[in-house]
């Protein structure tokens, strides 16, 4: 082994010979760009919950499938779940009581990714539930809450749509979460606890849906199964209740502490000993790839290369000839030097060594010495409010940390770590496949080129970087122990970003003024900028930085990598952009997608753009998507997307956005549940609705490639992440469906007469005819409809599949919107002018102010339709009042207020021929429309309309256009259009002047 010094030496010549400079260290980080970070307390104090409180105490601790914090305030001590990992059981019992006190929350992604769950039960103990606690169950049909009090948080069931939620009969709140509160058919269940103080685990009052199918409902015998800890089990024969008495000692949580050998203290840390490792015979091998394809992962068996030799975190990796392995703990030596061992131990969470750290100590590619650990990692972290001198960063709710699980697969070019690591680079240019260090550059994968965690900054004042890393969401799930492979683990935890930044870490790059940076990555979840966990110091005021951020000036980005976002920040991340210009995707290919520019998930962020302007190619691609908790702001800037909306705001969301511009197939997109206290507010915006898919392959051609496929395949799957895939070919493709060489030639004939060139085994599948809309890639879901038709779909085939007319469109989602001196085009077919498309039980509510507007407010009525795979009834509403602004349009409830457009034919859901210019799911109108013009305001009513309440103030005109004039009926009697409100069905019907000349439509 060398001595530390020569090491130093090494890495100081290895970073010269990749052109970056030694590291210079500061005091601070240098050039802080605004809005500065904050060096304490904001104005004012503290937010709620950022400063000091109750002296608490909080120990965390895991039973079972559950991890949770017992958190002890002066005489209350309470239980808090962190976590689930149980994957097997399809009906979940949350326990009330965990480690001998009442479970009294559910944390944020508490039971995120579970496609394993129908089912969840909560006790009535449970007062609070976090943002994000029920993320992404899609197979969930209840979530069943036993306390008609408990305050649920509104982005709870983020991406959990089929599930319905169930609140006691005596519950006062109509909607949580998103969703309606349903309280019917319902019973309580029960188990006595006695003792509780010396329980592990127990079960205690629940909330039972007696509608449910058999095997998604629950008994007392089912709850008192769950109970852990010396008890005995009482049954009352006359009623049949049971009783639970716990004995012993109370519980006590048992300290695991990490012991590092003494000759191993500065070599290792404890936070190192995170990665997993597998030596691995030819048989092994191919044992392993067995048991893969006939699982879960069986679906996705090509992200897989398992073959004899060794894999650090699933890749291969290569072993110096005298390789030594050491245990960490006692220094033993399990292989090598003085070791008779004929083999290197597995380590992973099966075996007694959990995981490992490595070392290439000359950088020569292969590993020298590896520790092996035999403790296991925990996910401790703690949900705080942000204190901050940026306005809507102070007071965000944030984790401390992110994951060690997942970041244990995080490496980087560069890297500070810890509060007295501060780099500061002049000129830096680096590649993830050929910079740093030469066992992750070769693996190259989940590598971001700066990386600054734990209060650690990186600034780089002109910085070129190349990213051809790739984030194998697919590895990442299986190693981390998930039941089912996740595809958007990337995207929660951000490692594979260019430029990384966690746990207060700060990473800044270019400067106003200097030369500009150029950013470019291509691979799945290579995002340019991902900003997330807010430090162990945070919410104290005293933290060198007050969350992860990344600032980025003058700098351009091209992201052609499926799921790749210029900026994404999660769990309380930052981001701060200006005089950025950006790409993400690739012109023409539909399926390169799910990339949208700026972005927050998965916990709340910020992320605050000045001068910034961007075009997005790719399926279910955004210019900006704000979700949850999330701020987004935007001055001077510009969103174009080809192919979604140029900005989505979800699950309450917000937006704020001045002097810029959005353009897409829809301007604005609002989806994700209902929140009424979510306001966005746009001060002179243009938005444009506007299908341009010059380029792409759509329609009859589209359709003709898809049977081409399904003619060569047997199926017209066409999975996105063969697609995301650079260098995937058409010729390889075949091969991993085990398509023949005959049919194979068929394929490639057939694929070039329909693209007018050859297609050859070579040609790249990205970009092809088979890159078309008629696959929803991002879920790898057929949608079963021709998008980009003249038939008016709002949405249809998926809830990303179908697209829409309308500049604002709203599904099973409402927000209030705030438009300021604002203006609005639609450039589609006039008979589609829709101004705002309220469909599947949405209630926006607008107010134009001093924003003039034209075009169909159309509500779509009550329904039966499908959004995010759950049939229901749906009834929609909309709400919109027009202060000193004229609207030249009309309001649609149902099919009422449209119209027959000449020459249209088309199947609606129903299967009936028609020429409508809407209501494809054939609603029915509800009068769901609220209107009001305050003064100084003015309708022309240019067509008949149809509203449930309409308020005129004094000073308002309401006019028809001219050679027109109007007649309003309230509930079938003819009134005046005069100052005043009305209510009920209301009909203004426009009527051409018998003496006009006026011809053609209104």
């Amino acid at each position: 082994m060398k001595k530390r010094s020569m090491l130093i030496m090494c890495l100081l010549l290895s970073l010269m010979t990749i052109g970056i400079p030694p590291k210079i260290l500061a005091k601070d980080l240098p050039g802080t760009p605004p809005p500065p970070p904050p060096p304490g307390l904001p104005p004012g104090g503290p937010p709620p919950g950022g400063g000091p409180g109750a002296q608490s105490t909080s120990v965390s601790a895991t039973e079972g499938d559950w991890t949770f914090k017992i958190i002890t305030s002066g005489n209350s001590t309470t239980s808090t779940i962190t976590a689930y990992s149980g994957k097997s059981n399809h009906v979940i019992i949350v326990p009330s009581v965990l480690g001998g006190a009442k479970v009294t929350a559910i944390e944020a992604q508490a039971f995120g990714h579970h496609n394993e769950i129908s089912a969840v039960y909560v006790p009535d103990t449970v007062e609070k539930v976090a943002e994000w606690a029920f993320y992404d169950l899609n197979t969930a049909a209840i979530i069943s809450f036993a306390n008609p009090k408990v305050e649920i948080n509104d982005s709870a069931f983020m991406s959990s749509g089929n599930a319905v939620l169930y609140l006691p009969r005596t519950a006062a709140q109509k909607s949580a979460g998103g969703k309606t509160v349903v309280t019917s058919n319902t019973e309580l269940a029960s188990v006595k606890v006695e003792n509780l103080k010396k329980a592990t685990i127990a079960g205690g009052t629940y909330l039972n849906v007696v509608t449910a199918d058999k095997e998604n409902q629950i008994t007392p015998k089912a709850i008192a199964a769950i109970a852990s800890g010396t008890y005995s089990q009482k049954i009352d024969q006359k009623n049949g209740a049971v009783t639970i008495t716990f004995s012993g000692n109370d519980y006590t949580v048992a300290q695991k502490k990490v012991v590092i050998f003494d000759q191993f203290q500065k070599l290792v840390s404890p936070g190192d000993l995170n990665k997993t490792f597998r030596f691995l015979t030819k048989e092994d091998a191919r044992n392993l790839n067995e048991v893969l394809a006939k699982g879960p992962y069986g679906a996705v068996i090509s992200r897989f290369t398992f073959t004899e030799g060794c894999y650090i975190n699933g890749n291969k990796a290569a072993l110096d000839k005298n390789v030594i392995a050491y245990d960490v703990a006692t220094g033993k030596e399990l292989y090598g030097g003085s070791s008779t061992a004929i083999r290197l131990p597995n380590a992973n969470s099966n075996l007694y060594y959990q995981y490992v750290d490595y070392r290439d100590s000359d950088n020569d590619g292969d590993i020298d010495v590896i520790y092996y650990s035999p403790y296991r990692l925990a996910y401790n972290y703690n949900a705080i409010n942000i204190v901050s001198n940026i306005a809507n960063l102070n007071g965000l709710s944030a984790r401390t940390t992110l994951n060690p699980t997942y970041l244990s697969f995080a490496n980087s070019v560069i890297k500070a770590k810890g509060d007295k690591d501060d780099q500061v680079y002049k000129t830096l240019k680096a590649s993830t496949a050929k910079s740093g260090d030469k066992v992750n550059a070769g693996i190259n994968q989940e590598r971001s080129v700066l990386w600054a965690d734990d209060y650690g900054t990186i600034k780089v004042d002109h910085l070129n970087a190349v990213s051809t890393s790739v984030g194998n969401w697919a590895k990442m799930s299986y190693e981390a122990g998930l039941s089912a492979y996740n595809v958007e683990v990337v995207m929660e935890w951000g490692m594979n970003a260019v430029l990384y930044a966690t746990n207060g870490g700060v990473v800044t790059v270019g400067t106003p003024s200097g030369k500009r940076s150029t950013i470019s990555a291509n691979g799945d979840g290579a995002n340019g900028v991902i900003a997330g966990g807010a430090g162990t110091k945070a919410g104290s005021g005293k933290a060198k930085s007050d969350t992860a951020k990344v600032y980025v000036y003058n700098t351009d980005f091209k992201l052609d990598g499926w799921n790749n976002h210029v900026a994404d920040v999660v769990y309380g991340g930052y981001a701060y952009l200006e005089n950025v210009h950006s790409t993400t995707g690739l012109a023409g290919s539909y399926a390169v997608g799910q990339g949208s520019a700026l972005a927050n998930d998965f916990g709340n962020g910020v992320v605050d753009a000045k001068d910034f302007h961007t075009t997005v190619y790719g399926n279910r691609s955004a210019g900006v998507y704000v979700i949850g908790g999330g701020v987004i702001t935007a001055k001077n800037s510009s969103f174009t997307s080809k192919m979604d909306a140029g900005l989505v705001a979800a699950s309450g969301g917000t937006l704020l956005v001045d002097d810029s511009s959005a353009t897409g197939q829809i301007a604005f997109r609002n989806r994700g549940g209902i929140v009424a206290n979510s306001t966005s507010v746009f001060n002179n915006v243009a938005f444009t609705a506007e299908k341009d898919v010059a380029g792409y392959t759509t329609g009859e051609t589209a359709y003709k490639a898809v049977q081409a496929w399904k003619a060569a395949s047997g199926d017209i799957l066409l999975s996105h992440y063969m697609m995301s895939d650079v260098s995937m070919t058409i010729g390889k493709l075949c091969q991993y469906y085990g398509v023949s060489q005959d049919k194979t030639k068929t394929l490639l004939a057939t694929l070039g007469k329909l693209a007018g060139k050859s297609y050859t085994s070579d040609t790249l599948l990205r970009n092809s005819v088979l890159d078309n809309t008629f696959y929803n890639y991002s879920a790898g879901q057929y949608t079963g409809e021709t998008d980009f038709s003249n038939i008016p779909y709002l949405t249809v085939g998926s809830s990303f599949g179908g697209l829409t007319s309308s500049i604002f469109e709203f599904e099973a989602a409402g927000v209030k919107l705030d438009l300021n001196r604002s203006t609005f085009k639609n450039n589609n077919n006039p008979n589609y002018n829709y101004l705002i498309s309220s469909e599947a039980g949405s209630a926006p509510v607008f107010n134009f102010n001093q924003s003039n507007a034209s075009g169909i407010i159309w509500n779509e009525g009550n329904v039966t339709r499908v959004v995010e795979g759950r049939p229901g009834n749906r009834n929609s509403s909309l709400t919109v009042t027009f202060s000193g602004s004229t609207f030249n349009g009309s309001f649609a409830d149902g099919s009422n207020g449209l119209w027959e457009v000449k020459g249209l034919s088309y199947a609606n859901q129903a299967g009936e021929n028609t020429s409508l210019n809407g209501n494809y799911y054939k609603a029915k109108a509800n009068w769901g429309i609220t209107a009001s013009f305050a003064k100084n305001s003015t309708w022309i009513v240019n067509h008949d309309s149809y509203l449930g309440k309409l308020t005129i103030e004094a000073g308002t005109t309401v006019k028809a256009p001219p050679g027109y004039s109007l007649i309003m009926t309230v509930n079938g009697q003819q009134t005046n259009i005069e100052a005043g409100t009305y209510k009920g069905q209301i009909i203004i019907k426009v009527i051409k002047d018998s003496t006009a000349k006026t011809t053609g439509d209104k």
